[in-house]
């Protein structure tokens, strides 16, 4: 694995707090009943999403889950526009329509997220094929959760990509649980990423909740279907910390194992960074002026997107199509 000096690991610590304090603050205003689409925070997770997109320019292509936040934030998309898709303001990145999970910027590259388990799989495939068939050098990258494995679509997907050999990364953030319904109750005691190698794909597993082993198994997958390998896969193992939709914990439900989710908090992605900056020598000085910097800007785009209003009501019919 390619290693990172301390700048650029401190650059990527950097944008997984960012994403971390944003989704805080949305959990924290969520419950003044302003925000009124259901929400799913990926809290615990966002060395996925920042170590992936590292790799991606603005051309290249991302599709999204319900938990799309982080994908959105890391591939450059915009704060303010989120805050006020979340209030269902016409400022919002889908003009207060869509809500937390229908989120799409196209200046960002970041095409579209979808509530339906598997929905945007085949799309993104299909945008791929059109970035091939135009001979762009252009990557597509598709994020969705273990639960999506279980899903004809996905399946389907893999043959065609590898059929095409289409410049499509799959990224599957394995985080143990489709809503309150483990792994080992849904799926055989195997791992995921050798069915995807038997469909045919490049596919690798690693950590996670260490970005700079996501950043180097990213690096190697993009530059691979970039370059014409074909079709990539990664599993990467995380866990969410709050509940599968909604801004608290719920670990009191019983449904992980006892210690199950303290296990995984003391593995933060956050955690592992600073301790290995602290050991680079990075002063705790730096880290606190980053924070600072985060929520000023938070509280910052909150206002501006507070400041929003609805949509008229004469646009209501505008995007629909027959």
């Amino acid at each position: 694995m390619n290693s990172l000096n301390s700048a650029e690991l401190l650059d990527l610590y950097q944008r997984m707090l960012r994403i971390r304090r944003i989704e805080e603050a949305i959990a924290e205003r969520y419950v003044e009943q302003q925000m009124r689409c259901p929400t799913h925070l990926c809290i615990g997770e966002e060395a996925i999403a920042v170590g992936v997109c590292a790799h991606l320019t603005n051309s290249d292509k991302v599709f999204s889950n319900h938990r799309g936040h982080g994908h959105y934030l890391a591939k450059g998309g915009s704060l303010v526009g989120l805050i006020a898709e979340l209030y269902g303001f016409a400022e919002g990145c889908c003009g207060g329509r869509g809500g937390s999970m229908h989120l799409s910027d196209l200046s960002a590259g970041f095409i579209a997220s979808t509530p339906i388990v598997g929905g945007t799989v085949p799309v993104a495939a299909g945008y791929a094929w059109g970035e091939q068939r135009r001979n762009s050098k252009n990557v597509v990258v598709i994020f969705f959760g273990d639960g999506c494995f279980e899903e004809g679509v996905l399946h389907e997907t893999m043959n065609f990509a590898v059929l095409k050999q289409l410049p499509l990364v799959m990224v599957c953030e394995n985080n143990q649980y489709s809503v309150m319904t483990p792994l080992y109750e849904r799926q055989p005691a195997r791992d995921i990423y050798p069915i995807a190698a038997a469909h045919g794909l490049q596919a690798v597993s690693g950590d996670g909740n260490k970005v700079e082993q996501v950043y180097a198994l990213a690096e190697n997958a993009i530059a691979a279907a970039r370059n014409g390998a074909g079709p990539q896969f990664l599993e990467l193992h995380t866990h969410r910390w709050p509940e599968h939709c909604g801004p608290n914990e719920d670990d009191e439900l019983g449904y992980r194992f006892p210690g199950e989710l303290l296990a995984w908090k003391q593995r933060c992605p956050l955690l592992h960074t600073g301790r290995t900056l602290a050991e680079a020598g990075v002063a705790a000085e730096a880290l606190l002026d980053i924070e600072q910097r985060i929520g000023a800007e938070i509280a910052e785009a909150f206002a501006r997107a507070l400041a929003g209003q609805p949509p008229e009501l004469a646009d209501m019919e505008r995007h629909l199509y027959v």
